[in-house]
């Protein structure tokens, strides 16, 4: 086996396998990129395998050698300047921009079918006169001219891909340039009459597998890039998609947040005019009957109110407070039921620096009175005690009114959601034998946990 045959065997098995490789590697990907590349291998390795098998036995001239090697580089450079196009961003470009690009690569194809049109279709020695070496030579150094170009727009990706891409149009702009200077020192475009595949193996065969291989290393890198790019973008996506879900639980929170005040501020607004109404009517009656149960009244008014002003930026209050608050409130409500209400406590003093929302025991006190029948006859009777598992349980006997009794339905619900936003234990509200009641978690302070 010659050399130039051993040269020829290598260049076939390498190039080969690279077109293989990247053959399997689109088949997965699908990419046009390595679509685009895989063609460009192809082409490479059609126009030296035709030459292998048919070169002994095809004699071209000059002229057609000539056209043959114009149309494989052109057809290289149409593709590789879409590479650089497809590789470097060129989607994202300026219209004007993508617009020249775009007429520059159907410039090069009409050089390219010129030049190739001259060499075949003029006289067979157009070639070796001054026109024809002015054509040929400014063909190829417009090639030249396309791969230093690749160098430039490369030259500003610094990074794997950037650098390989450099690499791979080096080794293209010498090739072609070694083309180009051994044409010219040998009397435009080669010196012997035929020209034999011995000359294609020993000039440019060794610089076109560094020039493959170089390329498809850019591949992987760019895919590599690419995936990276999707990973971090599929990442912030998440985190995007996260953090939008936190601020709209945030949102929620600070929705029912806003809500639960104002579900309570109009509790507390509903207590004002309605309770002082009948206060007022009850102290009407007593300044005539009785002076001094009606000082006593003002009293415990005045307290009620004091506290309803002090607990309505407060969310939690000591149990102690809460009954204090609560003994005031219900000697007003005394006055004017009379026997027909009564209220026991039994709280351990254990408990009474536990805590609990403001106005509980109030709403709960309210919510009995307000839908349970009162009369001297048949009492209304309210307990509020401590059980053994430190529950503040609240309890009253059933005589609902026949009437409709208007009611917005907050009261409860407002307490629920007042120990949900303070994330403790749900209050527990059971109904059954004759009697209702709701069993209140009491929250341990600050004092009692340390």
């Amino acid at each position: 086996m010659s050399s130039g045959d051993q040269v020829m065997f290598f260049y076939l098995g390498a190039v080969s396998a690279i077109w293989v490789l990247n053959a399997v590697r689109w088949s997965f990907s699908r990419s046009w990129i390595d679509g685009l590349f895989t063609l460009l291998v192809l082409i490479s390795l059609t126009q030296s395998l035709y030459f292998s098998l048919f070169g002994d036995t095809i004699q071209l001239t000059k002229a057609g050698y000539s056209a043959s090697h114009s149309l494989h580089r052109g057809l290289i450079k149409i593709i590789f300047l879409e590479l650089i196009y497809l590789l470097f961003g060129g989607v994202n470009w300026q219209p004007s921009s993508r617009k020249w690009w775009r007429w520059g690569q159907a410039g090069m194809a009409i050089c390219m079918l010129t030049d190739i049109g001259l060499l075949l279709l003029s006289d067979k020695d157009w070639y070796q006169t001054s026109a024809g070496h002015i054509v040929s030579g400014l063909y190829w150094c417009l090639l030249i001219g396309i791969s230093v170009l690749g160098i430039r727009i490369a030259a500003k990706r610094p990074n794997a891909t950037g650098k390989t891409f450099i690499m791979g149009s080096i080794f293209m702009l010498l090739n072609e340039m070694y083309v180009l200077i051994y044409a010219l020192i040998h009397k435009w475009p080669f010196p012997d009459t035929i020209v034999s595949i011995d000359l294609q193996r020993q000039l440019l065969w060794g610089g076109r597998i560094f020039e493959l291989l170089w390329f498809s290393i850019c591949l992987v890198f760019y895919q590599r890039y690419v995936a990276v790019t999707k990973a971090i973008e599929q990442t912030q996506l998440t985190e995007q998609l996260k953090q939008e879900r936190l601020e709209a639980e945030l949102s929620m929170r600070r929705l029912e947040q806003e809500k639960t005040d104002v579900q309570l501020r109009a509790l507390q607004a509903q207590v004002n005019p309605h309770f002082l109404f009948n206060s007022l009517n009850s102290l009407s009656a007593l300044i005539d009957d009785d002076q001094q149960q009606a000082s006593q009244f003002v009293d415990q008014l005045s307290l009620v109110y004091r506290y309803l002003l002090k607990t309505t930026d407060q969310s939690l209050t000591t149990l102690a407070s809460e009954l204090d608050f609560i003994d005031s409130y219900y000697h007003l409500l005394k006055t004017r039921h009379g026997n027909g209400l009564t209220l026991t406590v039994h709280v351990d003093s254990a408990y009474q620096t536990r805590l609990i929302p403001p106005l509980t025991l109030q709403l709960l006190v309210e919510n009995a009175v307000k839908h349970n029948i009162i009369l001297a006859s048949n009492p209304l009777c309210i307990d509020i005690f401590t059980d053994e598992v430190g529950y503040l349980v609240v309890r009253n006997n059933l005589q609902r009114k026949r009437t409709l009794v208007l009611s917005n339905g907050i009261g409860l619900s407002t307490i629920l959601t007042q120990y949900h936003k303070l994330d403790q234990p749900a209050p527990d509200i059971i109904e059954g034998d004759g009697r209702f009641t709701v069993r209140l978690p009491l929250i341990q302070s600050q004092v009692e946990l340390v």
